[in-house]
């Protein structure tokens, strides 16, 4: 697909010029750089940032300096004791059972935050950062904790080890004004349904919030390169997390299709063509969802906004990946996202998740094993896939091993 031609509009958005933009239908991303024309670029208010508050590696800094330590998958029959191990099971680790996070819950625990997306360094680099093998997951804030915006974990599973060591990063908005030569950052408020890592991007699927620029809802993107370690007076506006990672740039949702980004996740395993990520959608109403593909550059952003194909999934999935002509959906049978407060886990999640291939990408998808209860999203790494448990009590992430 030939690239479109963009013209600058008003608040940093990139739009395909009129005639090109006339002919697009259905599922379209549009560019964002900045908030408004009143700022200046994420990426510039990032880097100033950084004059101030030290540079962080992923590797260096985060992992090997990383506080929190996993541990065993346990009992799969746990919580209302329907579960049962995935079909598969090839390997999988438990959040840190001792250690509170900033705001002094437990990760495995909590009802304060929910992890959504998960993605790994196979999808970033093909294999591995610094020697690292790393799987990323995704938390949005819930109810009181909203605001508290969204996070990411970064484990490091490198030699499958018993109990992988992680830490997590807090995504933030960096803000600088026109005109100013300081900047600031406040949390990112958003659903954080899925995650890709591609290259030095990482990208989160953000379904329409109630703030601007993700209003729409679409695709945010963070840059590794710019994330910084937190000092001083900036660590109450980070919530005491140690590290912030910062908004890049945002395709916002601008096609009529209306598409709900619920869950993302790259392909890199078509022969001969790019790399591409793929969102699929959970309607409440019990409908098939759909999954769009927009194709991606070797420089990490779109090719163009228009999306290059979509397809019917079914209902209540949670997490999809295309793996060369077919597909796997991750599903909960009553299609829940996180229970109500005061709610029992088990009056909402009472069965194992559903694995789904899609042959081909036509006709109804078949049933292929189970996962754990609370099924989130999936990422495919070379004939297996990772998967999350998102329900407090019975979380978990795991691999699973693929039949072809």
């Amino acid at each position: 697909m030939a690239a479109i031609p963009l013209t600058a509009a008003t608040g940093g958005l990139l739009m395909p010029s009129t005639a090109q933009a006339a002919a697009s239908e259905g599922f379209f991303l549009a560019m964002r750089l900045s908030p408004s024309q009143d700022h200046r670029h994420w990426g510039t208010a990032a880097d100033t940032l950084r004059r101030r508050l030290p540079d962080a590696d992923l590797v260096k800094d985060v992992l090997r300096q990383a506080t929190r330590t996993g541990g065993s998958v346990g009992n799969w029959r746990d919580g209302p004791g329907t579960g049962v191990e995935p079909t598969g099971f090839d390997y999988g680790f438990s959040w840190d059972p001792d250690t509170k996070d900033p705001h002094g819950q437990l990760d495995g625990k909590t009802a304060q935050w929910y992890p959504q997306g998960i993605s790994t360094s196979v999808d970033g680099y093909g294999g591995t950062v610094d020697g690292r093998k790393v799987v990323a997951v995704s938390w949005y804030g819930y109810e009181n904790y909203e605001k508290r915006g969204a996070r990411i974990s970064f484990i490091d599973v490198t030699g499958d080890p018993k109990k992988p060591r992680y830490e997590h990063v807090l995504l933030v908005e960096p803000i600088q004004k026109e005109g100013s030569d300081s900047a600031t950052f406040q949390p990112v408020i958003m659903h954080a349904g899925g995650v890709a890592w591609v290259g030095n991007f990482l990208y989160v699927a953000n379904l329409p919030g109630r703030l601007a620029p993700f209003k729409q809802g679409g695709l945010s993107a963070f840059d590794l390169t710019r994330m910084v370690k937190v000092e001083g007076a900036d660590k109450e506006k980070a919530f005491g997390y140690d590290y912030i990672l910062p908004l890049h740039h945002v395709y916002e949702n601008k096609g009529s299709g209306k598409l709900r980004h619920s869950q993302l996740s790259l392909d890199r395993t078509r022969p001969d063509e790019a790399h591409s990520l793929v969102v699929s959608e959970f309607l409440d109403s019990g409908e098939s969802g759909r999954v769009v593909r927009w194709g991606l550059a070797p420089t990490g952003y779109l090719v163009d906004g228009l999306s290059e194909e979509d397809w019917l999934s079914k209902p209540y999935v949670q997490g999809a990946v295309a793996v060369g002509k077919d597909a796997y959906y991750a599903a909960n049978d009553r299609g829940t996202q996180g229970p109500p407060a005061g709610e029992e886990v088990g009056t909402l999640a009472p069965k194992a998740g559903q694995l789904w291939l899609h042959k081909g990408r036509r006709g109804d998808p078949k049933p292929h094993g189970t996962l754990a209860i609370g099924p989130e999203d999936l990422s495919y790494d070379a004939d297996r896939l990772w998967s999350l448990a998102e329900h407090p009590d019975l979380r978990r992430v795991y691999r699973i091993r693929l039949r072809r």
